[in-house]
């Protein structure tokens, strides 16, 4: 009985030890994966902020940049009229034509070498006579950077005519004898360079940023809070961009008290910074639901787990929690891959889908047994179809974590869309490759969208023919060209129309523009396909002959002129005739640059005009 009693005793010991054991092992695993879970979670939630950030980053970097260059166009082209106009320059009337977009600034001046306004967008202000520059950073610079030609950004200063702040740009004006003869400054506001923030998500405390290199902030927007001239030359923005042009951290309280996750670019060609930040609070504050939620489930888990007597009873609450656990599991996953607001699906490793949500499916047009077990390349437009291989080996190889690009897909009616596609594989958890992991996002309209601007950007309103930028650039490439390969020749034509201002003034702006449009006809319908002509602005036009000898050029331009002479524009019943004079020049392997043949041109077209105009005139060289 007693040695009965004893191996009970010794029973009972053995199963209250067991039992504690067990339960201290459940309990513990139970917290490791609630740990664990929660910092992989805590991780992936900042990863996919900064991605987010990156990608924001990257299209505020374009949108500062598309307007910088279209402020520095306006300031080219207002310092090629004074060149041509001198004090005669109306920079009001370029506006009221649209040839000037007057919403890109609050000012447009030109300043001559003793500081002095000598043409303004403001002159109605009776302030503008005592207004002097010659103290202003800007025109400082510019006067001590002998022979530079660029476009300087200056620090937010009070302005002197308009009386708010604002930001000034500049470039130099270059006097003939190659001496400074002053600047072109055009401000503004600010807030212009934050309007990005209304398109950006990036919560309440989200930020963007622009500031210099010299650590002066141009523009900072947090909310519907702007400031500017802040000196970030000490801060954690300034630190990381002197480490890395591009770049991701976090910025621990920061100006306002919120740490953020920024994300920053040095704009090439610039000496900017943008950035772009969401508050960390924000960014986090889903995850810190999700993580007190685990945690009670952890800790009631755990009290459950201690509460069980009996072997039995611990291995079925084990074995509850689990299932409870792997349906919610299940359950979440399945929510966020049915009810994504993007494209998901899953390649095997031979390309075959093996699942898709239902977004992929109405984006493509196919029923889900439809696409699975479909080729993958067979969706994807043929011309975008990679060769076998390239991401796909990268992606098995572990040397990318994913692969974006941006391709077409076909839809079961035949219709072509856009799309942003994401591949990365994913692995089991002895890195065996499982299949890859596809996400698709629709951007057919932002493709459409991005075409028209470009369009919009290269094209004049008026005429329909390419505009001064869309010139420039093309001009740019026919002088790289022939630096590249020797023996090749171009031309540049300048064509401006005589007394046209007469014209403007007898019938009216409308029927100058019938002529103007009339005119571009012409010159378009005698070019050649491989030539280019411009509407620079007003009554001046551009051609470049691709291959065309100076003495060549002059044949076709006598062609021109001609034509010209023989057009008679019905306007209102009114027949108006024309004549042009048109300046030759040739492009040349040897010059500095693209547009010193234009200028060249310039200069020949005046000589026609000084000589009696209707006539063509040639300059081979610089003289």
């Amino acid at each position: 009985m007693i040695a009965a009693i004893r191996r009970g005793l010794a029973a009972c010991t053995d199963l209250t030890v067991a039992t504690a054991l067990f339960s201290l092992v459940v309990i513990a695993a139970i917290w490791s994966a609630v740990v664990v879970g929660q910092r992989a979670e805590r991780e992936y939630v900042i990863a996919s902020a900064v991605r987010q950030n990156a990608n924001l980053a990257v299209a505020y970097e374009e949108h500062i940049v598309r307007t910088l260059k279209g402020l520095d166009a306006a300031l080219l082209f207002i310092r090629h009229e004074y060149r041509r106009l001198g004090p005669k320059l109306d920079i009001n009337r370029y506006i009221a034509e649209g040839v000037l977009d007057g919403r890109l600034f609050n000012t447009l001046s030109v300043v001559d070498e003793r500081g002095n306004i000598v043409a303004s967008s403001r002159t109605a202000d009776p302030a503008l006579r005592s207004v002097n520059y010659a103290d202003r950073e800007f025109f400082r610079e510019h006067q001590l950077r002998r022979n530079q030609d660029t476009f300087y950004i200056n620090k937010p200063v009070l302005g002197r005519i308009s009386n708010v702040w604002q930001v000034p740009v500049s470039r130099r004006i270059i006097k003939p004898d190659g001496s400074f003869g002053g600047v072109i400054v055009l401000s503004v506001d600010p807030g212009y360079f934050t309007r990005f923030y209304q398109k950006a998500e990036i919560g309440g405390q989200g930020a963007v940023v622009l500031v210099g290199l010299d650590g002066i902030v141009r523009a900072r927007r947090v909310g519907s809070r702007l400031t500017f001239g802040e000196d970030y030359s000490k801060s954690s923005l300034m630190q990381e961009q002197a480490k890395a042009l591009v770049g991701d951290f976090v910025s621990r309280g920061g100006v306002d008290g919120h740490a953020r996750l920024f994300s920053y670019r040095t704009l090439p060609g610039y000496p900017l910074v943008v950035a772009v930040g969401a508050g960390q609070d924000e960014v986090l504050a889903g995850f810190v639901r999700n993580r007190n939620r685990d945690y009670g489930i952890a800790l009631l888990a755990s009290i459950v787990v201690a509460a069980f007597a009996g072997m039995l009873m611990v291995a079925l609450a084990r074995q509850k929690r689990a299932s409870t656990a792997l349906a919610v599991s299940e359950a979440r996953f399945r929510a966020t891959f049915e009810q994504a607001a993007i494209g998901i699906a899953h390649t095997s490793l031979d390309r075959r889908y093996l699942e898709v949500n239902q977004k992929f499916c109405d984006m493509l047009g196919y029923t889900r047994d439809e696409l699975v077990g479909m080729p993958s390349n067979s969706l994807t437009h043929p011309d975008d179809v990679e060769s076998a291989g390239s991401y796909r080996q990268q992606l098995l190889a572990g040397l990318v974590k994913s692969a974006t690009a941006e391709r077409r897909y076909v839809r079961k009616d035949g219709s072509v869309f856009w799309a942003n596609r994401t591949v990365s594989l994913v692995r089991d958890h002895a890195g065996k490759p499982l299949y890859f992991l596809r996400v698709v996002e629709d951007i057919t309209e932002r493709k459409r969208l991005e075409q028209e601007l470009r369009e919009l950007a290269a094209t004049d309103v008026l005429t329909g023919l390419p505009n001064r930028r869309a010139f420039i650039a093309r001009l740019e490439e026919e002088h790289a060209r022939l630096r590249r390969f020797d023996g090749q020749q171009a031309a540049v034509l300048m064509l401006d129309l005589d007394y046209f201002k007469n014209i403007n003034d007898t019938w009216g702006h409308p029927a100058g523009d019938a002529v103007l449009r009339e005119v571009a006809a012409v010159i378009n319908g005698q070019i050649r396909q491989v030539d280019l002509c411009s509407r620079l602005g007003g009554e001046e036009f551009a051609m470049l002959l691709t291959g065309a000898a100076p003495e060549a050029a002059r044949e076709f331009a006598e062609r021109l002129r001609r034509k010209i002479a023989e057009i008679v524009v019905n306007h209102e019943g009114n027949k108006i005739k024309l004549t042009a004079s048109i300046g030759v020049a040739a492009l040349r392997a040897a010059d500095d640059s693209a547009d010193a043949s234009l200028l060249r041109a310039d200069r020949a077209l005046y000589k026609a005009k000084e000589a009696g105009r209707d006539r063509v005139e040639v300059i081979a060289s610089d003289v």
